[in-house]
């Protein structure tokens, strides 16, 4: 039994590549030798989810609106918004696997805001599924 069990061990290391000699080492993420990546100097606020009724009757979201302000006092930036909406367990708008459904927002001035920002969902959720919203944001300029 024994002499199986190391057969199936040595198969599998050599079937992936590696070797019982093959030594394990810290992945450096967020250490001092890693690429920082600083938070974007923006907030997003004054959301406003709009719905509507679906065919089938059942009231969905699809689209969000919301303000994005520029925290930073001596630059103006452009940012990059995405949304994710969370349904029952294991549903999400955009599906999962699918690229997230994006905003960018034109050049806002050293703290200044644009509002009336849209995300428009090509999938909805119904109301009574929505368990989250989820927002990332990007300062790209």
């Amino acid at each position: 039994m024994a002499a199986i069990g190391i057969a199936v061990l040595m198969t599998a290391t050599v079937g992936f590549g590696a070797s019982l000699a093959t030594t394990t080492t810290l992945a450096n993420i967020g250490g001092d030798d890693n690429v920082a990546v600083p938070a974007a100097q923006a907030n997003i606020s004054a959301l406003v989810w709009t719905e509507k009724v679906a065919t089938d009757g059942v009231i969905e979201i699809d689209t969000i609106t919301f303000t994005v302000t520029n925290e930073d006092g001596g630059a103006a930036h452009t940012f990059n918004v995405c949304a994710v909406l969370e349904g029952p367990v294991g549903v999400y708008a955009p599906t999962v696997g699918s690229a997230p459904q994006c905003t960018s927002t034109a050049s806002i001035l050293a703290s200044a805001t644009e509002a009336g920002v849209v995300i428009t969902f090509t999938t909805s959720v119904d109301v009574s599924d929505l368990v989250d919203i989820s927002f990332s944001i990007e300062e790209t300029a």
